[in-house]
């Protein structure tokens, strides 16, 4: 089926699996491209859809700005065509206000509409304020992420990065599609920041941007699921290929992710860990996985150098890959992911679909030899402790 012009949509998000979590939602007209710094090939611009990655989460706000015009420029034309989503953090970490003011100095944006509510994974706003699990973010875990800069929950505040934050209450959101198009052409310019507690609210939301031309659509994976089914875009459920030699890359220091890590090492699934100074031996991985079992690389729980973690991390699986051909790879943790990609210099990452929220499911094409890889990538703070081990199917 060809994409309409109202189908071509171009998503821009601050880390890997951002991209790829939201990315993989539109993919019902067929694989959709990434790109980021290591991923820049040409022919990814004329497809219906894309999803960039900035790598802009952790900058200082003068340089995530820089990252978004430099991004921009490169996009030129294809932003006053189709539509635009911006991926932002469900948490809103990083400076997504600094970054949305950034875009819209470019295109044909007359202001956005802004949500990062994902009511799936429990997150939502309330009165202004983001809500974990019914907690305040700011005194939820995320707060305890470097990348979470702000001391508060008020979405305004956490937005502040340039021109105005205009919050729209829930009951504006719940009195139809209808009044909150009216409000954005009424508050042109500003940053129009939603009230959400369900999926119907998020759907009401991406129907309103879309009747509002000129409205920049930003918001979590939440948002973006409501604007891929508004456009006909979202693809069924994908399942994980076939096979049990899976290898799974943990790089992510919070809790749910850690808490997925024990239920594998609970399973008996041998692992390799990495720290800011190397990796340890991927022998017992590289057997495991040529047995048709399971693997695991993990980072080091004590905290430390993040971009050093990760390479190590990715260098870790880096070594097996090349030892050992897994039927998949799970990697998760946005900086971990990106550092994976960065070490295995793919030619091409097209993204198939989700097998379920939070996850994103792609093949990579890799550069040296044409091998390609299924990899499923997931967002460190998503997910029950027994994620990976029952979606997985139990690696060991």
């Amino acid at each position: 089926m060809a994409a309409t012009p109202s189908q071509v949509v171009t998503i821009i998000a601050d880390d890997l699996t951002g991209a790829c979590d939201t990315g993989c939602l539109f993919a019902g007209l067929g694989p959709v491209g990434v790109l980021a710094p290591e991923l820049t090939a040409d022919s990814y611009v004329i497809t219906p859809v894309i999803t960039i990655d900035t790598e802009s989460r952790a900058l200082p706000p003068r340089e995530a700005a820089a990252a978004i015009h430099a991004v921009a420029r490169q996009l030129g034309e294809r932003l006053a065509k189709g539509r635009v989503f911006k991926k932002i953090d469900s948490t809103l970490r990083g400076v997504a206000g600094v970054e949305l003011t950034a875009l819209l100095e470019h295109g044909p944006f007359t202001g956005a509409l802004v949500c990062p509510a994902f009511p799936a994974q429990r997150r939502v706003v309330r009165h202004g304020r983001l809500l974990v699990d019914s907690v305040p973010v700011h005194e939820s875990a995320i707060a305890r992420d470097p990348a979470f800069r702000v001391a508060t929950s008020d979405v305004s505040a956490l937005l502040a990065g340039g021109v105005a934050v205009i919050p729209l209450g829930l009951d504006d959101v719940r009195a139809g599609a209808e009044k909150v198009a009216h409000l954005l052409e009424r508050h042109r310019g500003a940053l129009v920041a939603a009230d959400a507690e369900t999926d119907a609210d998020l759907a009401t939301l991406a129907e309103a941007a879309l009747a509002a031309p000129g409205t920049l659509i930003a918001g979590s994976a939440g948002l973006g699921r409501a604007l891929s089914r508004a456009l006909g875009c979202e693809p069924p459920a994908v399942a994980l290929p076939p096979g049990r030699a899976r290898l799974v890359v943990v790089g992510s220091l919070h809790p749910a992710s850690r808490a997925q890590l024990d239920a594998l090492l609970a399973a008996g699934v041998p692992l390799v860990t990495a720290d800011a100074r190397g990796h340890g031996d991927p022998a017992a991985a590289v057997a495991a996985l040529a047995a048709g079992r399971g693997a695991l690389v993990a980072s080091a729980a004590a905290p430390a150098d993040r971009e050093a973690v990760a390479r190590h991390v990715a260098a870790a699986a880096t070594d097996i890959l090349e030892r050992a051909t897994p039927d998949l790879v799970a990697v998760t943790g946005g900086d971990t992911a990106y550092a994976l990609i960065r070490a295995l210099r793919p030619r091409r990452f097209d993204l198939a679909g989700a097998p379920a929220d939070g996850l994103a499911l792609g093949r990579l094409v890799l550069e040296n030899d044409g091998r390609s890889l299924s990899l499923l990538t997931k967002a460190g703070g998503f997910g029950a402790a027994d994620l990976l081990a029952t979606l997985l199917g139990g690696t060991a």
